[in-house]
């Protein structure tokens, strides 16, 4: 199987070294991601063309996914008779062979791409096979513009190549075309498109998580950023994962600020130590914005959360709607991912500000000590993509225990924070209610009683899930999740 690769059509506007720097590394790339996938493929180059021969449909899929491809052709090769003569009839021959069955009871075109010295022209080919086809076909017809078929067939010297699909796929330049840039990555729908908006533009992505209190939440979004480096950006060998413990500063801003200002106060903070980490080495930050698509990202709020910033901030997403992006999450494959994972912005702020004002942002960001943030961007924990989850292989995810009718020796820890609490109180008779605030579980769940069993409750059952989660990984054994019967149809997870 032969396939050849067609090179976007902004390369023709770029000079000769520049042209000729970036053919090669489309195809070092494509030669890296089939090594990535244990396919040694042989993989030549010419000025406008790179042309891959192996045996297996698996590269189809595979160059699919590789940025800076205009399109690629599937496509069988032969060596065209010496006799020119000749050339008419032989390729009718391999033409009806391949397309005769496909064009009955269709409507079709001949289209024919001819490069070198030949006696005769494309549309003087595209005639002779034509008529052939359709003499020979059953129910054919000819239709110039908008057919059932097209036969596409390329002759370049002395060879024939006859096209067996198409694949249009423009994602302009090869990774590595330019510099680093470090994405806030979350995992939701999208922090996934933004961040392979950059790959698409030719940047090489390092990913940013920051763990707001739990570490499952941390392997899920390790697992879309594998699969968008294992898919995407494969050259970029050294990709870095970066994981800065937020839950410090969650706690300060849950205690200290006012809650209509905790939401862009936590984006501002996001920003301040992605620009301690990426000091001397990204030239640019990508968050996932979109303007209006919630209340609180409105550009007078993004001006605001930008001035913690000195470093350039980029928002590939900023003019999307919301289907636009769960379309495009579709279409390269972390949909999924982002389907399964819990959206917490709610807990930050029940009613954020849309027009923050920024001396006020700056009077509530005093509350919170420098040294919070410094701390955590200090102990963050940095990982090569490439071989970051070997560490999670042959691990079980846990079923949650849930329970619905708690009892004797059962207590209920109401995880709300205390003015949801304040506004809709969880009262049951028959059984032990307490308040810990999820921000502060944690810390004090070791100093409860260990001869009895505490149920975690909050009303959207994210929060309580995530912290069962987290403290089973600490080997509690007296910890399960309570839900309401009544809110079961509202179950996610």
């Amino acid at each position: 199987m032969k396939y050849i690769v067609k090179i976007s059509p902004e390369l023709t506007i770029k000079s000769r070294p520049v042209r000729k720097r970036a053919v090669l590394m489309l195809k070092n790339n494509i030669k890296k991601h089939l090594e990535n996938h244990n396919i040694k493929a042989n993989v030549t180059w010419t000025w406008d063309r790179i042309n891959i021969e192996w045996k297996d449909e698996k590269v189809w899929n595979i160059l699919k996914k590789i940025p800076w491809i205009a399109n690629f052709l599937e496509v069988n090769t032969f060596l065209l008779p010496e006799n020119e003569d000749e050339i008419f009839d032989f390729v009718f021959t391999k033409s009806r062979e391949y397309y005769l069955d496909k064009i009955e009871n269709k409507s079709f075109v001949v289209r024919v791409k001819r490069s070198g010295n030949h006696s005769f022209t494309s549309i003087d080919l595209e005639r002779y096979i034509g008529w052939g086809l359709l003499k020979n076909a059953k129910n054919a017809s000819v239709k110039l513009t908008d057919p059932d078929l097209t036969v596409n067939l390329e002759i370049k010297d002395k060879k024939l190549h006859i096209v067996k699909n198409r694949v249009e796929w423009i994602w302009w330049y090869p990774v590595g075309f330019q510099d680093k840039v470090l994405s806030l990555i979350s995992g939701w729908f999208d922090s996934g498109v933004s961040t392979y908006s950059m790959m698409k533009r030719w940047c090489e992505v390092d990913y940013l998580f920051f763990n707001l209190w739990w570490s499952a939440h941390e392997l899920w979004v390790k697992q879309v950023s594998y699969y968008l480096w294992r898919n995407f950006s494969v050259p970029h060998k050294r990709a870095r994962f970066i994981t800065v413990n937020f839950e410090e500063i969650i706690k300060n801003l849950l205690e200290k600020v006012n809650h209509k200002y905790r939401w862009i106060l936590l984006k501002r903070f996001m920003l301040k130590a992605a620009s301690l980490i990426s000091e001397n080495h990204y030239f640019a930050l990508i968050k996932w914005d979109s303007l209006w698509q919630v209340s609180s990202q409105t550009l007078r709020n993004m001006h605001v959360i930008d001035k913690a910033s000195t470093n350039l901030v980029l928002r590939p997403l900023i003019s999307y709607n919301k289907q636009e992006i769960v379309d495009i999450s579709k279409q390269i494959g972390t949909y999924n991912f982002a389907c399964n994972m819990p959206e917490y912005c709610w807990v930050i702020s029940d009613k954020p500000s849309t027009w923050a004002n920024l001396q006020d942002i700056l009077d509530e960001e005093e509350k919170i000590l420098e040294e919070v943030l410094i701390s955590a961007v200090e102990n963050r924990k940095t990982e090569f993509v490439n071989t970051m989850m070997e560490q999670y292989k042959g691990k079980d995810s846990t079923e949650i225990e849930v329970v619905f009718l708690p009892w004797d020796n059962e207590v209920v820890i109401d995880i709300r924070e205390l003015s949801t609490v304040e506004k809709n109180p969880l009262v049951l008779e028959w059984v032990e209610v307490m308040h810990i605030p999820f921000f502060d579980i944690n810390y004090r769940f070791e100093n409860l009683d260990k001869s009895k069993t505490y149920l975690l409750y909050c009303e959207k059952w994210v929060l309580s899930n995530l912290h069962w989660l987290y403290l089973k990984e600490k080997w509690y054994e007296n910890v399960k999740v309570y839900r309401l019967l009544e809110n079961e149809s509202n179950c996610k997870l």
